[in-house]
């Protein structure tokens, strides 16, 4: 038990603010409840009682005492203690925008497949947004994977009694959670079939629209401007991330996928060049970079040219760039995701 104090001290002692501020007053603060178990459950601290890391430190120093040594410890009645704190924390201090993590250390799992099994429990969370990390702290192989299988994607850990590294792990996972983008866009990241692979700050969003429009690409601009603060036509700078929009539009849409959509690229005073906010310039595109043009192109004299992916065979599933060739009307929007130093009221 003492490891884990030592490692939940550090975690937290970094954190410059502990307790609740109210938005927009400064979001940059952290709220840390703590709550522990047995047969039932004692939350030692509410979400929002910790008013400095002293404070904090003093609850965890004086809570994690001992490890219970019954066959009566059920994480079930410590996730439903937190989902508890969770809601009236929120409703003293109107922190409805902050995101929500619970980090369970467990040496045990009991009570699977009855009524006090935990799993319903962590799911109904992670349904209501609430990340889970959690850090096995046994030996026992089924009890390990009882406890890893409440986690959040990427977040089950093992306590191998090394907390320098324990720490870096729950820090990083930390972090991860505090970049985040609403809940009807997609956060990019490094591969799209793997929701535990490396996430990005960059949100993007798929469109259709229908009906006669004079200038599609302008208004595909206009849209995401609209839709979210600093929003854009999403660029691709790398093949990866290319793979992922196709991947995600593809998706996206279902029976109703794509044939073409646009993209922030165009031919505009001499130069191929990427779409940014209003504002700020254009970023020329990178010769000698990643680029993914169809056969034929660019062409000489690309005046006025806008681009949009598509399959250029028939029934390809690689997507390149072109001008649009059909009257399809799809693009992609892309923002900049939601953290503690960028935080807006749209995303």
């Amino acid at each position: 038990m003492c490891k884990v104090r030592n490692t939940i001290s550090q975690v937290f002692g970094a954190v410059s603010n502990i307790g609740p501020t109210k938005w927009p007053a400064d979001p940059r603060s952290t709220c840390v409840g703590v709550v522990t178990y047995d047969n039932s459950s004692t939350v030692n601290a509410e979400v929002d009682a910790s008013k400095s890391f002293s404070d904090l430190y003093n609850v965890i120093q004086s809570s994690l005492v001992a490890v219970d040594t019954t066959n009566t410890s059920y994480l079930s009645s410590g996730l439903l203690a937190a989902e508890k704190a969770f809601k009236d924390s929120r409703q003293r201090t109107y922190r409805f925008k902050f995101q929500q993590v619970v980090i369970a250390f467990a040496a045990d799992y009991q009570g699977s497949g009855t009524i006090k099994d935990a799993k319903p429990v962590a799911n109904r969370l992670k349904n209501n947004g609430v990340s889970i990390i959690t850090v096995s702290c046994t030996n026992d192989p089924n009890a390990s994977n009882e406890i890893q299988s409440l986690a959040s994607p990427g977040f089950n850990f093992i306590d191998e009694m090394n907390t320098a590294k324990l720490v870096k792990q729950l820090t990083n996972a930390l972090l991860s959670v505090n970049c985040f983008c609403p809940s009807d866009y997609t956060q990019y990241r490094a591969d799209y079939h793997d929701p535990t692979s490396t996430q990005y700050g960059i949100c993007i969003k798929g469109y259709i629209e229908t009906g006669s429009i004079l200038d599609p690409y302008q208004h595909a601009i206009d849209w995401c401007e609209y839709e979210a603060t600093n929003g854009i036509l999403v660029n691709e700078f790398t093949k990866q991330k290319h793979d992922f929009i196709t991947y995600y539009m593809n998706d996206a849409f279902g029976v109703n996928k794509p044939q073409e959509y646009y993209i922030g690229l165009r031919y505009l005073k001499n130069q191929w060049v990427w779409e940014q906010p209003t504002g700020q310039e254009r970023i020329p595109l990178d010769p000698n970079g990643w680029t993914n043009w169809a056969p034929g192109y660019p062409q000489a004299n690309s005046t006025g040219q806008v681009i949009a992916d598509q399959p250029w065979t028939k029934g390809s599933s690689e997507f390149l760039w072109a001008p649009p060739q059909t009257d399809d009307f799809y693009f992609v929007c892309q923002a900049v995701a939601s953290s503690t130093e960028n935080f807006t009221g749209q995303l």
